[in-house]
């Protein structure tokens, strides 16, 4: 486990030029999808002011002196920029529009982050309790009452082409789930970094909240490089689940 100096408090919050400066000046990746940060000014002259600017901020809030980053703010920034878990969750919910949030585990320290206002926030937390805390963003549905179904989807018949159809049967066995009004809906996009290799995408499950409940998907590949479809009504147990033992095993 990560430890800090105790000196800061384990969430705060930094500006969009204040996370582009810290990021950039510490020497991390700019890596922070799915939040979209752009460099500030549109001259070099003027980002070089506002970069001191967003530096100077940083100091004064004591997360920075005049070289560098607090320790404590310097390790959730290295966690969240190069992960070796991440977890990204995009939300289209009416009529708030899009939520997006993005959780990491690095270096024995656990990273959560959102969107707030001109800027983002960040929490630190164990990394057991980083799937536990990424959930509790999520507000309570109960399962939709109706019975779980798998579909086969059969390999596109040319490289690049569009899948096949879904069949009538398919069709008719997904009818229940599409008889209540939508809530929101989105994705949960798990990525791995197995031992010193690379961050590599693993697997992606869609959850939709509905005045009928809620129900996930998740998408299980086949050897002819087809897939299948598993649609599951769910509190979010099983997206607990899935996380949990994904993970579990791929950092093994």
């Amino acid at each position: 486990m990560h430890e800090g100096t105790g000196t800061l408090p384990e969430e705060f919050s930094l500006g969009w030029t204040e996370t582009d400066v810290a990021v950039r000046r510490t020497g991390l990746p700019a890596s922070w999808h799915p939040f979209e940060i752009r460099s500030a000014g549109a001259t070099m002259t003027e980002h070089n002011r506002l970069a001191d600017e967003a530096w100077n901020a940083l100091r004064g809030r004591g997360l920075a002196d005049a070289e560098k980053l607090d320790r404590d703010v310097e390790a959730t920034l290295r966690a969240w920029t190069r992960p070796d878990v991440l977890i990204i969750v995009r939300a289209a919910e009416l009529p708030s529009g899009t939520v997006l949030y993005r959780a990491c585990i690095g270096e024995g320290l656990g990273v959560f982050s959102e969107q707030v206002d001109d800027g983002l926030r960040f929490r630190q937390v164990r990394p057991e309790r980083l799937v536990d805390l990424l959930l509790s963003m999520f507000p309570p549905y109960p399962a939709m009452p109706v019975s779980p179904v798998a579909i086969t989807q059969a390999p596109p018949a040319k490289r690049n082409g569009e899948a096949p159809a879904p069949s009538r049967r398919d069709r008719d066995a997904l009818a229940g789930y599409s008889q209540w009004p939508l809530h929101r809906h989105g994705t949960v996009e798990l990525s791995l970094r197995p031992g010193q290799g690379t961050l590599r995408p693993v697997s992606t499950a869609t959850f939709v909240d509905t005045d009928g409940g809620r129900y996930l998907t998740f998408s299980e590949p086949l050897p002819d490089g087809g897939f299948r479809l598993h649609f599951t009504p769910s509190t979010g147990a099983h997206l607990r689940k899935w996380l949990l033992e994904t993970i579990e095993e791929g950092v093994r």
